[in-house]
């Protein structure tokens, strides 16, 4: 049960054009931003930000590398919310099954290269605490991707930390819809514990 109970749609006056936009990306009408319309510029705020790091057809950084980064930082955050739907929008986005099952295998699996490599571990250490980075880690990453790259993937590291404190402090439930997703897919969430 979640915190806080989201508006209704109808209820969001001030942020239902920016919430109706996510919505026409994900197929659902998100919770969180439910949730956040009780504070509209917030929710315009971090819609924004969404439109503009993690689903800007301009970006540099591929958009299934961009989710996958999602995925690994929500994972590492242990947010059930972020963690589900980052699952379902790197599947939508062209993320294999594949390298959705074997993302925490990512440092081994052949599924994923070099760069892929760098960036998942970015994530993974970034997700959990930004210090936890190392400089190796980050030249690596460097030796991949260029400078305006690098800034977008601590970007989408830096998005989700934000969606993963704001989802898991306010118990955001997971929409009905990504729920079905999710069983269908068998997926299992964060390990916790």
């Amino acid at each position: 049960m979640p915190h806080i109970e989201p508006l209704s749609l109808e209820e969001t006056e001030a942020a239902k054009a920016d919430i109706e936009h996510l919505a026409s990306a994900t197929g659902f009408v998100a919770n969180s931003m439910l949730t956040l319309a009780r504070r509209p510029e917030i929710a315009r705020a971090a819609l924004g930000l969404i439109r503009a790091v993690v689903r800007n057809p301009d970006g540099k950084v591929d958009p299934e590398l961009r989710w996958m980064i999602a995925h690994v930082t929500s994972l590492s955050n242990g947010c059930t919310y972020c963690s589900a739907h980052t699952f379902k929008n790197g599947a939508d986005n062209g993320v294999s099954d594949e390298k959705l099952a074997a993302i925490w295998e990512f440092e081994t699996s052949p599924v994923f290269t070099d760069a892929e490599r760098a960036a998942l571990r970015i994530a993974l250490t970034g997700g959990q605490c930004p210090s936890f980075a190392s400089n190796e880690d980050m030249a690596e990453l460097r030796r991949h991707f260029s400078e305006e790259q690098v800034v977008e993937i601590g970007a989408v590291i830096a998005l989700f930390g934000f969606n993963n404190r704001w989802n898991a402090l306010m118990a955001t439930d997971v929409e009905p819809s990504v729920t079905a997703f999710l069983d269908e897919k068998s997926y299992r969430g964060p390990e916790t514990g």
